[in-house]
């Protein structure tokens, strides 16, 4: 149907410019082309915020979480049998084969990826302040540069679109492989960064310098390049710091704080830019009065569904005696049924309006540098102690004892943990199995525990899950079949 349409369109498009008459070749005013829009700095500071505007729909979903979390140990649904409409994100959470699981995230990225690239195409055929060019650049190649990192990560060979599309032609091209399509977000991520201003000049939520750092040394982490991680990774040591208490990281009265390297921008003052991923993690069936109890909504309704992005008993477990972090992410509450269920309450806070909160999302955060920190040194081996004072920075604000890890493989280990805890529930946990080679080992096992023990993961008495469940442990996953069909040149 699609092909349809773009064959009329096309053929409308050569019918009109065949004719002679000047009245054809008036610019629409309510639809303006590219030639007549990007001609002033205002022009390309409204098509860099649309960027960032095409992102925030994707983070709300909240795709990041479904797949960093859910699709990892950290988080499962809650069986409800009189809900059957969210099988995909049962799936997603019990590693079922799926041809099409997170196909539809390709669509929303590489729209980002679009808008980045009409930016860098035309921002310097257009003569404006330097300082302010050289800054939305840098912010364009930056998120050019990330959503090539989500891309090839989730799908791993993926389509290298470098240059606006302008014709069915150019909207096809083959598959780049990953290696090449890292060497590209290295490229970006790398101007980005001499280019885009640091934390204390750039305007609040926008990238910065020490953003593309970031994403540098998180691509660096990937590819076991150590020593190039940890050069990034200490360029942000001056210029970021911990906030002294944990829940203080996602508390929207401190948006954007010192520990704050990326996130999510979200207002609850508009219902276009508030954010409602928190509605997804209620145990459900969850009452109205329940719901105004724990928001203070001023219009609650009974929420109905099947709740996804619980918290598993094995992320429970992972928190150790004492640990701060826990109170700050993890309650207990009762459904409508009545039934106890954790539920993750890390984007809990007080609001007015049902689905319009003004919970941002953290992409980075100055603990991750330092666990970060941690791994890269433990994995050049010989600075144990060093690694370990990284590490105890984050367990200290946790009010944990420092780690006791004398070894590079117990350390090794105590890392990983460390990195469930404090980045649960901000889409990482999947992302660090696949990297560091644990994904199989993880699963298999916690797919063993869920088999085994069905009622204590949160299904009916009685039911369990399908008997596909944790047999498509892969780490990268198939192309959306549209994008096959339409795309001739992807084998």
């Amino acid at each position: 149907m699609k092909i349809k349409y773009f064959i009329a369109a096309f053929f409308m498009v050569l019918l009109i410019s065949s004719c002679e008459d000047d009245f054809l070749n008036l610019n629409s005013p309510s639809s303006l082309s590219v030639p007549v829009y990007f001609n002033t700095q205002a022009d390309f500071v409204s098509a860099v915020n649309g960027i960032y505007y095409e992102m925030r729909g994707w983070f709300n979903t909240p795709n990041n979480l479904i797949i960093g979390d859910m699709h990892s140990d950290n988080a499962r649904y809650y069986y409800d049998p009189l809900q059957r409409f969210d099988i995909y994100n049962e799936n997603v959470a019990d590693f079922v084969p799926d041809n099409q699981m997170f196909s539809n995230n390709w669509g929303p990225i590489y729209k980002w990826i679009a808008r980045a690239n009409q930016v860098l195409d035309l921002i310097d055929k257009i003569d404006f302040d330097q300082t302010t060019k050289d800054n939305l650049k840098g912010q364009a190649l930056f998120l050019r540069a990330y959503s090539y990192w989500w891309l090839t990560r989730i799908y791993g060979d993926v389509c290298l679109h470098l240059k606006p599309v302008t014709t069915k032609d150019q909207a096809s091209l083959p598959l780049t492989s990953q290696t090449d399509v890292i060497a590209q977000i290295i490229d970006d991520a790398s101007m980005a960064s001499t280019l885009l201003k640091n934390k204390a000049t750039q305007e609040k939520g926008r990238v910065t310098s020490g953003t593309a750092r970031m994403l540098l040394a998180d691509v660096y982490m990937w590819q076991k390049e150590w020593s190039s991680a940890e050069a990034q990774l200490m360029t942000l040591t001056g210029e970021y710091s911990l906030m002294p208490v944990y829940a203080d990281v996602t508390n929207p009265t401190k948006k954007n704080n010192a520990e704050s390297i990326f996130e999510i921008q979200f207002s609850s003052q508009s219902s276009t830019y508030s954010s409602s991923f928190l509605y997804r993690m209620f145990p459900k069936p969850f009452g109205a009065d329940s719901l105004k109890k724990f928001t203070g909504i001023t219009n609650p309704v009974f929420q109905p569904g099947e709740s996804i992005l619980c918290p598993t008993p094995d992320l429970i477990a992972a928190y150790e005696p004492g640990d701060k972090r826990f109170t700050a992410s993890i309650r207990f509450v009762h459904d409508d049924y009545g039934i106890r269920a954790p539920m993750c309450i890390k984007y809990l806070h007080s609001h007015s309006l049902l689905n319009q909160t003004d919970e941002n999302m953290p992409v980075y955060r100055y603990a991750e540098v330092l666990l970060f920190l941690a791994e890269a040194i433990n994995e050049q081996g010989g600075r144990l102690s060093a690694a370990l004072g990284y590490l105890n920075q984050v367990r200290s604000r946790a009010g944990l004892a420092n780690s006791t890890a004398s070894t590079q493989s117990v350390l090794r280990e105590a890392i990983v943990r460390e990195r469930q805890v404090e980045l649960a529930f901000e889409g990482k946990r999947w992302f660090d199995l696949v990297r560091t080679g644990k994904a199989a080992e993880v699963i298999s096992a916690y797919g063993a525990r869920v088999i085994a023990n069905p009622e204590k993961y949160y299904f009916k008495y009685g039911v369990g899950p399908v008997p596909s469940a944790f047999t498509n442990i892969v780490t990268v996953f198939n192309i959306p079949e549209l994008e096959r069909l339409y795309n001739p040149l992807i084998n």
